[in-house]
């Protein structure tokens, strides 16, 4: 199949669909599942694991809903 008619995300490696899903983040502040399987055009099991794997990295923080920017930690005595 021709690139221009290929799916953004069919085979296309995890880890290059997972700099997309940070990037969107980084970019919007926060990215929705339902978006994410449109736009990649993978599984909504697919997102959800992309997006505990970038949770557990500490780039993104889950939602119910799909992710926003990771909140760095603060010191609540400061």
């Amino acid at each position: 199949m021709p690139a221009a008619q290929r799916t953004p995300g069919r085979g296309m490696p995890c880890e290059e669909r997972r700099e997309l899903i940070a990037g969107a983040v980084r970019a919007t502040g926060r990215v929705r599942v339902a978006d994410l399987v449109r736009e990649l055009g993978v599984s909504r099991m697919t997102i959800h694991r992309d997006l505990q794997y970038l949770d557990a990295q500490g780039r993104v923080r889950r939602i119910r809903s799909g992710a926003t920017t990771a909140m760095p930690a603060t010191d609540a005595t400061a």
